[in-house]
Parts: C-alpha cells; structure tokens; sequence
C-alpha cells in the first residue's frame, strides 16, 4: 500500500529532496543564481547552474530552499534548452569534470 505526503507517493518526496541537495551542490561548485518561476506554484524558485557545457535549471521547492542559501537572487538566462539537452550538459560536463581527474591521477 504506497504512502502519500503532500499528496505524492513518499518516494516521489524522498527523490524530490535528494535531487535538491544534487542540485545544491552542483551550485556551490559552478555559478549558480535563484529566480523566480511564477507558473509552477508547487515549485517557484528555479536554481541556475552555469556549467562549462552551458546553463541548467531546475525548479526547488520550498521546504528545500534552505539547501540553497549560498546560491544569491539573479537573472535567469534561459537560453530555450529542454530537459533532454539540460541533462546533455549534465552528462558532458561530468565526463570532462572525469577526463581531467583521471589526468591529475596518472
């Protein structure tokens, strides 16, 4: 029998919060800034990373934001990318974040 929270099933909560401290972290590491999303009341803040491949969003919400109080309120430059190609520049910026350890390791 699956659990509801918020109206979700309690995994679909537990996945939400884990992305969120993801997601920190990635800010804490490149860029970042916090903006607004008027149209997703059930996630209005959006956390932009500038990864060397390019900018990536994602929505926050508001029992995460205090994950996010290093990340300072600035303009979103949302270049028009779609979850498919946010997650292109995810993949490639981790595989060369890879190659340039792998160096430091030889």
């Amino acid at each position: 029998m699956k659990q509801f929270l918020f109206g979700r099933p309690i995994m679909c909560e537990y996945i939400y919060r884990e992305r969120a401290h993801l997601v920190a972290h990635l800010a804490a590491i490149y860029p970042s800034v916090r903006v607004t999303d008027p149209e997703e009341p059930d996630a209005p803040t959006v956390v932009t990373v500038w990864l060397p491949t390019g900018p990536a969003g994602w929505h926050v919400r508001p029992c995460d934001l205090h994950l996010f109080e290093h990340v300072p309120p600035g303009d979103n430059h949302y270049d028009g990318y779609d979850t498919e190609e946010k997650y292109r520049r995810l993949d490639e910026a981790t595989m060369r974040l890879a190659k340039l350890k792998k160096v430091d390791n030889s």
